[in-house]
Parts: C-alpha cells; structure tokens; sequence
C-alpha cells in the first residue's frame, strides 16, 4: 500500500520533469538504505532493545542505565539573533568577492534573511500598553 503511494508519486513527479529517471532510485534502497545495512549484521535482538530502553528512560527523565554515551543530547536551535549574525558575517564575506556563485548566494542569503524576519513577525503577538498596568 505505501510502497505503490511512494511508486504513485515517483511517476508523478518524473512525468512532471521534476524528477529524472537517472536520478531514481530503488524504493527497497531508499526504505533500506545499503550503507545502514551494517547495523542490522552487527546489531542483536538484545543490543535493539537495550537501545529502545535507554532512549525510553531517557525521555522520561529516569536513569538509562548505560551512561557511557556522551554527547547524545541535541543541540539547542540558535537563536533569532544568533541566526542574522551569522548571515550578516556571510553577507559581510560574500560582499567583498565578485563570481557568479557568490551573487548567486547573496540572493539566496537575502531570500532567506528575508523569510526569517517575517516568520519572527507573524510570530509577535500584539500588546498594549495597558496590558502592562493591573489595577489595585
């Protein structure tokens, strides 16, 4: 049922150009990528459930019992500010060459600052000064 889906809309989007049919891959590949088969050869009954088991606790807050794994917590989405330094950097960089690559990018950059600000805007809610006084 998914797989025929998944076919359905390979077809459509290779009938449309968007997809070229060099580019297309093997649903069973894709599903199953060949280069993450290794873990399923290496990996036991055992080692998947005490995987599923630790990543369980771990989400309720408890103690997973195997703490040798560093590093695992993610890391935290930059911020708004620390998102339009480091496109102000790039723009600052991008300015000083001059090939088609970089113009390119410029656009692309500008594009995205763009659609930063106003994802942030639609994101403010409005407030009055009014909301800030109670009365006693």
């Amino acid at each position: 049922m998914a797989r025929d889906k998944l076919r359905s809309a390979l077809d459509d989007l290779e009938a449309t150009g968007l997809l070229q049919s060099k580019n297309r891959m093997d649903i069973d590949d894709f599903l199953d990528p060949p280069e993450e088969s290794w873990m399923t050869e290496v990996s036991t009954d055992e080692d998947i459930c005490q995987a599923v088991l630790a990543a369980h606790n771990k989400q309720e807050g408890g103690a997973s019992g195997d703490d040798d794994v560093e590093g695992d917590a993610p890391e935290p989405y930059p911020t708004y500010r620390e998102v339009i330094q480091a496109a102000s950097v790039m723009n600052r960089h991008v300015g000083c060459v001059d090939s088609p690559g970089a113009h390119r990018f410029e656009v692309a950059l500008a594009l995205f600052v763009n659609e930063v600000r106003s994802g942030r805007s639609q994101a403010l809610t409005t407030s009055h000064i009014t909301d800030y006084f109670c009365c006693k």
